[in-house]
C-alpha cells in the first residue's frame, strides 16, 4: 500500500504518515518493508507444513542445509517430539514429493518427517502491532 493510500484511508497527511513510519522503523517496531506475492500468480499453489526430527549432533548442519532450499520459506526451532517446523511451497503434489524425497530427506541429520499438506489458508497474517 502506498503512503498516499495509507494517508487517504487514515485521514492523516502524507508527511505525517512518512514520519511515523520512519520513527517506527528506527525504534524497531517495523523490521522491514516488503511485498507479498500471490501464491496463485507465482504458481506455488501447494503448501506443506513439516515437522522434522533431527539427530542432536547434526542439528545445526541440518538447519543450515534446510534454509538453503528456496521452497522452504519458514524454519522454526520447536519444543516437543519434533525439533523443527517448516513451511514448504511447491507448484504441485509431484513437485512436493520430489522436494521431500530428494532435497529434504537427503539432508544429513534428518531422522524423521511428518508432512502435512495445507488444504486452505484460513488466516495468514503478520504478528499484531
Amino acid at each position: 500500500m502506498s503512503l498516499q493510500e495509507i494517508s487517504r484511508r487514515s485521514g492523516i497527511a502524507d508527511a505525517t504518515v512518512q514520519f511515523r513510519l520512519k520513527r517506527m522503523k528506527s525504534q524497531g517496531v517495523i523490521e522491514r518493508f516488503t511485498i507479498s506475492a500471490s501464491p496463485t500468480a507465482t504458481g506455488y499453489t501447494v503448501t506443506a507444513i513439516m515437522l522434522v526430527q533431527t539427530d542432536s549432533e547434526s542439528h545445526d548442519q541440518a538447519v543450515q542445509a534446510l534454509i538453503l532450499i528456496p521452497e522452504i520459506t519458514e524454519v522454526y526451532g520447536i519444543l516437543g517430539e519434533y525439533d523443527l517446523f517448516l513451511k514448504v511451497w511447491s507448484h504441485g503434489l509431484e513437485e512436493l514429493k520430489t522436494i521431500i524425497n530428494e532435497r529434504i530427506r537427503s539432508v544429513e541429520g534428518i531422522e524423521n518427517l511428518l508432512e502435512i499438506v495445507v488444504l486452505d489458508r484460513v488466516k495468514e497474517e503478520s504478528p499484531p502491532v
